[in-house]
């Protein structure tokens, strides 16, 4: 029951969502809306072969892995995919009344710890050690339940790094070395350092303040045997995030927006938070973008940087037009991962074997390793050996760094253990407060003290600590 709230706040949030009619601006997600599935072959049944599967993701990928096992085996397997903002209550309802209609389902990270205590993945205890050996190590824990026992396996890896423009870094720091431009990055003090040389050469550092909150968990866990944990990173990194917005050392475009994505291509008009607010930006095209700017005598900065996992940086890439090649990567304040597919087999299916026959040829497999990472032209697979082997690729989309041996070195500072199923809410409630004070709606007193209350208000199991920062106890 440690994590029942956590489940039932899992839950109402993404039936929020589906109130609100929608989920953003996600490129990713199906397109067919109110959580209707799209069907791979357009059936709704495959032959009926004994080894043929039924899959249920997020992730149209897995469509493509579902093609290449069919070639090679000649077993079907029907892949529906989901929309996001639906799945996991598709998850809940369908597996809660033990339903046999699906055999392989997905879950992000942040989704696993629910699907486990529920109860709906299988034991994937037989392949234990053929995953922690041959996989990356996060990926292993993360697909571990509270007792050690894994049941979800990921063919992908995405740690973090920073995305740093190399043209912008030679003009204002006379070089475009990741191992010296991390040093910039290292720290919060660092951060706004950094911040501030930018914007006197006309830069902005993030596009947004956003782009902070990968490192809101570097030395500690949110929480440490039923308490609340805000140290003093995290405190750095709330005046970072105040200073940088009230300073205006960001572009003011917020993640997913027009003005983001057009950053990567060039300049934008040095924008305000109240052309955010007001939602004036968010369907410009970049050269609607530079002309409201001219004619309303905005300044011109450039984004130097994004703060991303490594899907981030294909995201970058496939916006960068003319800038494609003009990116490198480098270490930031910690190690951080985002995101990324697992695969685990329903408890109730009928057809275990088959299941964990595909999962197999997905996750442990080093020729579809090989295969994804050359076929999706960037994604940083699981395969320990396979991103070895691939360690000396130059990838001439980020200055012929070699990434894959640089995301290797990341993942080594990846510490799952810092990793609790609280970490969303928390940091949602956490990101608020900073909000607020950017903003100048609240002192930073008082956000804390609000922060406090809507912890303990969500998540009651949890208690804050007297010495806490700002805490004031009733």
């Amino acid at each position: 029951m440690k994590k029942l709230t956590a489940l039932i706040l899992s839950l109402v949030m993404v039936l929020s969502l589906a109130a609100c009619g929608g989920s953003g601006n996600d490129s990713s997600k199906d397109s067919s809306g109110g959580g209707a599935p799209s069907n791979s072959n357009g059936s709704a049944s495959s032959d009926g072969k004994a080894d043929d599967i039924v899959l249920w993701t997020l992730a149209a990928d897995l469509k493509q892995f579902a093609e290449r096992y069919e070639e090679q085996t000649g077993n079907h397997v029907e892949v529906v995919v989901f929309d996001s903002a639906d799945f996991s209550t598709k998850i809940m309802q369908t597996l809660g009344g033990k339903s046999k209609d699906v055999d392989v389902f997905v879950g992000e990270p942040q989704m696993l710890p629910n699907f486990f205590e529920a109860g709906f993945s299988a034991d994937l205890s037989a392949l234990d050690s053929e995953v922690k050996s041959r996989l990356v190590d996060y990926t292993y824990e993360a697909g571990c339940d509270e007792d050690g026992v894994l049941r979800a396996i990921s063919y992908q890896a995405c740690p973090g790094s920073v995305i740093y423009r190399l043209d912008l870094a030679r003009e204002v720091f006379g070089t475009d070395d990741p191992d010296e431009i991390a040093k910039h990055f290292s720290s919060f003090d660092e951060i706004r350092v950094t911040a501030q040389t930018l914007k006197e050469h006309g830069y902005s550092i993030f596009g947004d303040t956003g782009s902070l909150r990968w490192f809101s968990t570097s030395s500690n866990p949110w929480v440490k045997d039923g308490q609340l944990i805000v140290d003093q990173d995290r405190l750095d990194y709330f005046d970072c995030a105040v200073d940088l917005y009230q300073n205006n050392y960001v572009a003011f475009a917020q993640e997913w927006s027009a003005p983001w994505y057009a950053s990567m291509a060039g300049p934008l008009p040095q924008l305000s938070a109240t052309d955010v607010d007001e939602g004036t930006v968010w369907g410009m095209d970049k050269d609607d973008l530079l002309a409201q700017g001219q004619a309303g005598g905005a300044g011109i900065t450039q984004v130097f940087s994004y703060v991303m996992p490594s899907w981030g940086a294909l995201i970058v890439r496939d916006n960068a037009e003319g800038n494609k090649g003009n990116f490198g990567i480098c270490s930031g304040v910690c190690g951080f991962f985002g995101g990324g597919t697992f695969l685990t087999i329903n408890e109730y299916s009928e057809h275990k074997e088959a299941a964990q026959q595909f999962i197999e040829f997905c996750t442990l497999n080093d020729e579809t390793a090989q295969w994804w990472l050359e076929a999706s032209n960037g994604d940083v697979v699981s395969s320990k050996a396979v991103l070895e082997a691939n360690s000396d690729y130059e990838n001439e989309s980020f200055g012929n760094q070699h990434t894959y041996a640089f995301y290797l070195e990341e993942m080594e500072k990846i510490d799952y253990s810092l990793i609790t199923g609280y970490d969303d809410t928390i940091k949602d409630a956490f990101g608020n407060a900073i909000i607020s004070v950017q903003k100048g709606e609240q002192t930073k007193e008082a956000a804390m003290q609000e922060f406090y209350t809507t912890v303990t208000t969500l998540l009651p199991e949890i208690s804050i600590p007297d010495d806490a920062p700002f805490y004031s106890p009733s």
